[in-house]
């Protein structure tokens, strides 16, 4: 609210002038309360309206950018936030990981369909790409491949857990950024080629 009215100072406009203004472009008869005689002529003096009552360009354009404050942000949909074919990314994202019961009693696989909401939350969230979220996943099932997968996370937990104070995190998150930070190494430097 303070940008609108640091803008009515800056272009030396009453609240009441602009919404004089505004009752002009929409056809309305302005409220009693507004003098619009007195508010039209400063209008007029200041190049805001013409003799006969009509909007200058400069008006138009202005009235134009006070609306923009005031339009809702149209929701993105999930192509938007997760690409094309992100049903499939999503189905390739749950297919890496183990088709078994883990050791806490649940399966490791989530139907790919009741992830959406969750990478919808994560594309909000964080800004990694597919590829990242699948190399990032495929190191954590690959540590816990070798530990038989106990104490391993499913799919869904691994994208998004709900923490007892309501607030939410992503181990996946974790791992995408681990990757990010980790500079291209060999997986295991002491191995030499002997001839």
């Amino acid at each position: 609210m303070t940008e609108i009215f640091n803008l009515l100072i800056e272009k030396e406009l009453t609240p009441n002038s602009f919404y004089v203004l505004y009752c002009i472009k929409e056809k309305i008869v302005p409220n009693k309360l507004v003098n619009k005689n007195l508010e039209t002529q400063r209008l007029i003096n200041q190049n805001w309206l013409t003799e006969n009552l009509q909007l200058t360009d400069k008006s138009l354009i202005f009235i134009t950018k006070i609306d923009g404050y005031f339009k809702k942000s149209k929701k993105k949909t999930s192509k938007d936030l997760m690409g094309d074919n992100f049903m499939q990314k999503i189905d390739a994202y749950v297919k890496l990981f183990p088709n078994k019961k883990l050791s806490s009693g649940k399966y490791a696989r989530v139907p790919a369909k009741s992830l959406e909401g969750s990478f919808r939350w994560f594309f909000e969230n964080y800004d990694y790409d597919w590829q990242t979220i699948f190399a990032a996943t495929q190191k954590y099932i690959n540590e816990y491949e070798t530990k038989n997968y106990d104490y391993m996370r499913t799919s869904r937990y691994f994208l998004r857990k709900q923490n007892l104070d309501k607030s939410w995190d992503s181990d996946l998150a974790t791992y995408c950024e681990f990757l990010n930070d980790t500079p291209d190494v060999d997986e295991n430097p002491f191995e030499e080629l002997i001839v």
